[in-house]
């Protein structure tokens, strides 16, 4: 206290500066000292963060410490100054939340693995039971099999796993597991599988193995059928039919619902009027069936010949020559397989086809087959008239060729259409000895029917009288 100032008497201004002045270092300090508490609180939580995100990832190296290192307390009498604000730390609760979420993310990661390879593993399971499905059901049907006969002998006490056991082991059946199931869905019994030697075939039906297991029946009987070039779907159905091979209607719905996967069968024309989708593509030759054989393993007989026979590098090459597609080619074939005989009259009945559709002039076939073809082999299977697909097939009323084949021809009738002879003939008759008569003009076409008509019987051809209209 300054000695000049009596006792008692007020202090002055300059008394109270200082009081002031040591009451604001009194509260810098204690500023001081909660800022730095704080800043070492939130430097402690920084580090444990570090350290923990340091064992997560397995660090092997330490991370340096790259907060600031901690400032002097300033002077007693030092002015007071705010912290600058981009040195300030952030609150002890946000520290908080960011270690939350240090160790959560961790967690979300195992989560996403964890569902990954789960829907991996589903997905693998999904396309092996599907593969496994695919596989046994082509084993059930007889489905892609090697077309060879396996003797088997069934021992006397053999139960239904023995027996699965011996036709898996010797190729019958190629999902014995399968098998056994299906004999399960069937209830068969063992006391009605019967002992002794058996000839299967690769192609048979899991069906047709249980019959013959129970009914004892040791060899299959084999018939060997020739069907004729020209004939029909319909005639070759019922010609197996009457040959005990497969039921009549059961083959025709086959062929007319089933995608065999060759490669022509992507090749045929999908008109809404077609009648039979494969007329014409059940190649004509002599083939043995077994009695009773699996509808798949007799279409595919004749569906495979003609990918053989005609599907060759040659026939395609000259198709694209002949700017014919292969459905085309084989419609045009039907014709004149239904139209002539012998190969010389083939390729000339050929000529009259081909002149007719590079024509202006005659831009209907006008071939009396295709006639005969909606009447013998169309019109008797529907119940009701349908004169759009009647006409999809008369060439009297269409322009080019009809819809698709009339018939199912040989390789006689294709190399014909593929091989015409060159003439200048639009019309052609034959009469009732098999003879024709060409003509280029109409005029000297209706000599020509006059003198077919002389020989007697019914004679047939281009614009005949029968079916003129």
């Amino acid at each position: 206290m300054n000695k000049d100032i009596p006792p008692g008497r007020p202090i002055g201004a300059e008394q109270r500066a200082r009081r002031q002045q040591a009451e604001n270092e009194r509260r810098l300090r204690q500023q001081a000292n909660a800022y730095q508490a704080d800043l070492q609180r939130a430097e402690n939580e920084q580090r444990r963060m570090q350290q923990a995100e340091a064992q997560q990832k397995a660090a092997a190296q330490p991370r340096h410490n790259f907060l600031q290192a901690e400032k002097p307390s300033p002077p007693r009498n030092a002015p007071a100054r705010p912290s600058p604000p981009e040195r300030r730390q952030p609150p002890q609760n946000d520290s908080r939340q960011d270690v939350q979420q240090a160790d959560e993310r961790p967690k979300i990661r195992n989560r996403w693995f964890t569902a990954m390879v789960m829907v991996a593993s589903t997905l693998v399971f999904c396309v092996l039971l599907s593969l496994f499905l695919v596989q046994s059901a082509f084993d059930l049907f007889g489905l892609n099999q090697a077309d060879q006969a396996i003797e088997v002998t069934i021992p006397q006490g053999a139960g239904i796993s023995d027996v699965v056991r011996i036709l898996g082991q010797t190729g019958v059946v190629n999902r014995p597991m399968t098998f056994r199931l299906y004999m399960n869905f069937r209830s068969v019994e063992s006391e009605s599988l019967l002992p002794g030697n058996y000839v299967f075939n690769s192609r048979m039906s899991y069906d047709e193995i249980i019959r013959a297991l129970m009914t004892g029946r040791t060899a299959r009987e084999v018939v060997r059928l020739t069907f004729i070039e020209g004939w029909t779907l319909l005639q070759i159905a019922n010609f197996l039919e009457e040959n005990r091979v497969v039921n009549a209607e059961v083959f025709i719905e086959y062929l007319n619902t089933t995608d065999f996967g060759f490669e022509f069968f992507n090749l045929i024309d999908p008109h809404p009027m077609r009648f039979h989708m494969l007329e014409g593509y059940l190649f004509p030759d002599t083939y043995d069936f077994y009695i009773g054989e699996n509808v798949s393993s007799v279409a595919r007989k004749f569906l495979r010949n003609f990918n053989d026979r005609v599907m060759t590098p040659q026939n395609l090459r000259r198709m694209e020559e002949r700017g014919l597609t292969v459905d085309e080619t084989i419609t045009l074939a039907s014709i004149i397989q239904r139209e002539a005989g012998p190969i010389d009259d083939m390729r000339l009945v050929s000529s009259v086809f081909h002149n007719r559709l590079n024509s202006p002039n005659f831009p209907r076939l006008q071939s009396d087959v295709t006639i005969m073809y909606v009447e013998s082999d169309i019109r008797p299977r529907l119940a009701e008239v349908n004169q759009e697909l009647f006409d999809a097939y008369n060439t009297y009323v269409i322009e080019g060729l009809p819809v698709g084949p009339v018939c199912n021809p040989g390789m006689d009738a294709i190399h014909a259409a593929l091989f015409p002879e060159s003439t200048n003939f639009f019309f052609f008759v034959t009469d009732v000895n098999g003879d024709f008569f060409y003509a280029t003009t109409y005029e000297r076409h209706r000599q020509n029917i006059a003198l077919a008509e002389a020989a007697g019987g019914e004679i047939h051809g281009i614009f005949t009288p029968r079916y003129r209209q």
